[in-house]
């Protein structure tokens, strides 16, 4: 039996105590292929900040990052990756901008809702 993933089913991931998603992630939720967000990317990387959009992963801090407990269940990082990007809210707004399918939109609502904000809710108890 294998578990759908969902905005309501997903575990966040934080880096640098941000919510985060993987782009494999996003494009699976935005029912979109991980290529045409990472052609996006590519094709608005202009529009993108390091550190407001996205946190891009390399060297030692990757391999950190692959062997973190809190992330084994729920991020599947391959051995032969070199870097990782991590989009924030504000990314995934972009993508889904870019994107402009209603699912993409309505997912979008629905990470904003649960997803991003799990983390503040946690530190408000």
């Amino acid at each position: 039996m294998t578990t759908q993933i969902s905005v309501e089913t997903l575990v966040a991931i934080t880096y640098n105590q941000i919510p985060v998603i993987t782009t494999e992630l996003l494009a699976h939720l935005y029912g979109a292929d991980v290529k045409n967000i990472q052609n996006n990317f590519a094709r608005n990387v202009g529009r993108f900040q390091i550190g407001k959009h996205f946190f891009k992963i390399e060297g030692e801090e990757l391999r950190e990052l692959k062997h973190r407990p809190s992330l084994s269940g729920s991020v599947k990082i391959a051995r032969n990756v070199r870097s990782l990007i991590l989009w924030t809210e504000r990314g995934a707004a972009r993508h889904a901008k870019m994107l402009e399918t209603d699912q993409a939109w309505e997912v979008f609502e629905k990470l904003e809702d649960s997803y991003f904000n799990q983390y503040e809710k946690e530190r408000a108890m």
